[in-house]
């Protein structure tokens, strides 16, 4: 059963990884992460895998890094991370729409709706037509 739900994990990374516009270096190091998975060392690996992201490659920028160190924590679940690298992202450019929409569903994950909506309001401002953003800001003003 155990083997199932990691394979759902991973299939889920696997969608996660292929959708935005991801650095190709950190793309190509999930990857081989994620094939040279061991279901003893999962956590160790997924830990080495975020410090790698930390080393710079050339023509990696620390908001890349930061992207998609968000991105993955937020798959794994590991929110409070996300949140930190997503909040980071932010401070580069305040209008940057992938760490809002990240950020914003990161608090509603955490059951912290209000931030949540102040994300997704800001994403609407940027682009009214935002559908994503319209649903998700519905959701939790339903609450």
């Amino acid at each position: 059963m155990i083997f199932f739900k990691i394979l759902l994990i991973l299939a889920t990374l696997w969608i996660a990884i292929t959708d935005d516009n991801i650095n190709k270096v950190l793309k190509k190091d999930w990857i081989e992460i994620l094939n040279s998975y061991n279901s003893k060392l999962l956590n160790q690996q997924v830990d080495r895998f975020v410090d790698s992201t930390k080393l710079y490659k050339p023509g990696q920028t620390e908001q890349n890094v930061l992207r998609y160190q968000g991105k993955f924590h937020f798959v794994m679940g590991r929110y409070e991370q996300a949140l930190a690298d997503l909040t980071k992202l932010l401070e580069f450019n305040t209008n940057d729409t992938f760490a809002l929409k990240y950020r914003g569903e990161t608090y509603y994950m955490m059951g912290k709706y209000e931030e949540s909506l102040a994300d997704l309001n800001k994403l609407l401002k940027i682009n009214a037509n935002d559908t994503w953003a319209l649903k998700a800001c519905e959701k939790v003003t339903n609450m």
